[in-house]
Formats: structure tokens, sequence, C-alpha cells
């Protein structure tokens, strides 16, 4: 219970942190505008678009970037050591403090991913219908012959033809909320167990944003993809039905929970013997 406790009081802060609000809102509009050139195939189709847009959102690489790019500023003062946290050290064990700390990671990362699926919805409201369905518009967004219709290139999200043809709607939200849950997880992890070992605040950023940017490499290359764990957040990397190179869905979620519990154990560990010095939040 005390580790939920340092957890939760850690997730408060975020209502008087001014650059994770900063952070939160600058994703929410990239989401804007990347998702708003949909509104002229619907105007084109006539009719209003299914709200399953966020499985696409993180499809093409460098927006893929552009999205977790935020997360690891968002995480980049781990091990999250403030004034007030110097006296919730002092009142509990180092073990249970630094397990607060990493659920802080999973419930940050849950409710950043979360922003990102309401905001998808949320932005194109006006433009959406419930339907339980891909729909006309999203079915025309993942062909090849959308610009011809149009008699112009569609600058938005990049719908893939292949997640709509063998994904469900709720299939494609439920694995691609829980794959890009788990790369979250695993950015802030990578983050703190590098800053808490180091004893700096750069380190895990800097390791972090590697893999991350590797993405740009990574994504589309079957065999680099198996080594480029932030690759496989998003549908298009991940093998349906043994019929690519890439990796399946048991091997991206194995390694996944393998890495994390690493990471986790490394931390919490890390975090008993480790001189921690305190810095107020910006």
């Amino acid at each position: 219970m005390k580790a939920l406790r340092i957890c939760w009081q850690n997730v408060r802060k975020w209502g008087g942190n001014r650059r994770i609000w900063m952070l939160i809102i600058l994703s929410i509009l990239s989401v804007h505008l990347y998702t708003r050139g949909l509104w002229d195939i619907c105007s084109y189709v006539g009719e209003p678009m299914s709200p399953w847009i966020f499985p696409f959102l993180f499809i093409f690489r460098y927006m893929k970037i552009e999205f977790m790019i935020p997360l690891v500023f968002i995480f980049c003062d781990a091990p999250f050591v403030d004034s007030n946290q110097m006296y919730v050290m002092l009142r509990t064990d180092r073990t249970t403090w630094g397990i607060g700390q990493v659920l802080y990671i999973f419930a940050g990362s849950f409710f950043y991913m979360f922003v990102l699926m309401m905001s998808t919805i949320v932005l194109n409201i006006g433009h959406i219908k419930w339907d339980n369905t891909w729909g006309n518009v999203l079915g025309l967004a993942g062909t090849s012959t959308v610009q011809t219709v149009l008699g112009h290139a569609t600058d938005t999200v990049k719908v893939l033809g292949i997640v709509i043809k063998y994904f469900t709607p709720v299939q494609a939200m439920f694995f691609s909320a829980l794959l890009m849950w788990l790369s979250f997880v695993l950015t802030g992890l990578i983050i703190y167990v590098f800053n808490i070992i180091t004893g700096t605040k750069f380190i895990g950023v800097c390791v972090a944003s590697f893999f991350i940017i590797f993405t740009a490499v990574a994504d589309g290359k079957s065999m680099i993809t198996r080594v480029s764990p932030m690759s496989w957040n998003s549908l298009n990397n991940i093998d349906i039905g043994g019929m690519t190179e890439y990796p399946g869905i048991v091997y991206v979620l194995t390694l996944y929970i393998v890495m994390i519990v690493v990471l986790s154990v490394i931390a919490v560990a890390a975090g008993r013997k480790t001189s921690i010095n305190s810095s107020d939040e910006v």
C-alpha cells in the first residue's frame, strides 16, 4: 500500500508540473495535425469515419519518434527525487520507495498512452460516427487510391490495409494500446535505471532516445526490427499468421515482459544502494 501511495503522489504532481503539461499539449497538437487529413476523405466519401484511428498512430516511423520523445522528457527527471520525496524516503524503506517509483512509471506510461488514444477520438469527434467496423473512410485510407480519387496527396495518418484486413477494430485497439503501453514502460525504466546507476539525469535520456530514434532505421526491415523494441509498438511491425519475417506477438510480448521485469528488479535494487540527491521540479 505504501508503494501505491508513493506512485499516486508522483502522479498527482503532474497537475502542477508545467513541463509535463506542455509536453502533453504538444502531443495532443501533433495528434490533431497528423489525423485531420482524414477529414478530406470524409468529405469525399460523404460520411463520417469510424473512431478506430489509434492503431495507426505509430505506423509512420517519424511520427512514432515525434510521439515518443515527449515521453522521454516526461520521465527525464528519474529517479523522481525532489525535496518532498526526501521526506517520503525517511518515512519508508528504500525497497518500498523503489517499487513506488517503478509503479509510477507504469501509471505515467498508461496515462500518456490513454491521452494519445482519447485524442484521436476527441479531436475528430465532429467527423466520427460510432460503428464497430472500420468503415468506408478508413477502408479507403488504407488503399493506394487515395491520392487518385482526391486529386492530391493527403498528408495524414497512414492507414494500413493489412491491419484492416486481419484485425477487427477492437483487436487492433487492444493490441495497439497494450504494445504502446509496454514500450512506454520500457522507455521509462531505461531512463530510470541508467540515471540511478550513473547518478546523472542525461545518460538514461540518451540511451532511451537512441532506441527510439533507431526505429527510423529498423521499421520496415524485418530482421532489424527483431532487435528494435521500440519498433514493436505498431502493428505494421508484427507478424500476422506467420506470413512475414517480422517478430510475432508471442515473441514481442515475451521480450517486453522479460525486459520490463529485469529492469524493474535492477531499478529497485539500485535504488537501495545508490545515494540520491534531491532536485526540485520545474
